[in-house]
């Protein structure tokens, strides 16, 4: 039997109001993959927990299994990532990241190495030189390469024929709303 409460690391990807004071929030962990929890009260003033449950947040929550969604009962924040947040383009960048993991991988299936190269990609993009764009989009384009990769779309050591974005366009038959926010910066 499962444990009923565990704690573990996670990149916030995308947060959606629930109620009337609550949030659902879809991480990127270490352990599950992605995963759908709920946070309750976090829209209050008051909350304590809100200001560590903010978007792109790497942080270590503890959860309790309950019936419907898990539910966090804390949280902390291990890396803010505000240098990327506070720059435009950066955090357009941070966007994409997010939309084309929450849109691609599947709920609770654990991405080891995926995780970590998420991690190793927005430490490098917190230390790309001001300005330096172009480092940054070939980070990002480099990211989204190893994630089809071990997605399994794309065979080791191929390269998208028309580009990243259109790949994974392709693959999950949408469009990347991110991508025209990237391409008006």
């Amino acid at each position: 039997m499962a444990p009923r409460t565990e704690k573990f690391h996670g990149i916030i990807l995308k947060r959606s109001n629930f109620g009337e004071a609550d949030k659902i929030l879809t991480l990127f962990t270490n352990s599950h993959g992605k995963l759908k929890v709920i946070a309750k009260g976090i829209r209050k003033i008051k909350s304590r927990r809100a200001p560590h449950l903010e978007l792109f947040n790497e942080v270590e929550v503890m959860i309790h299994h309950g019936k419907t969604f898990p539910v966090v009962t804390e949280a902390r924040i291990l890396e803010s990532y505000s240098h990327l947040k506070s720059d435009l383009k950066l955090s357009g960048y941070l966007f994409y990241l997010s939309e084309v993991l929450d849109r691609i991988l599947p709920e609770n299936q654990p991405h080891e190495e995926l995780y970590q190269s998420l991690l190793a990609t927005l430490q490098t993009l917190s230390s790309v030189a001001d300005k330096d764009y172009e480092k940054a989009e070939e980070q990002v384009k480099q990211f989204v390469i190893r994630l089809l990769w071990n997605l399994g779309y794309l065979p080791k050591g191929q390269y998208p024929q028309f580009g990243v974005t259109s790949s994974i366009e392709e693959v999950i038959e949408k469009p990347i709303k991110s991508k025209k926010f990237l391409e008006e910066l």
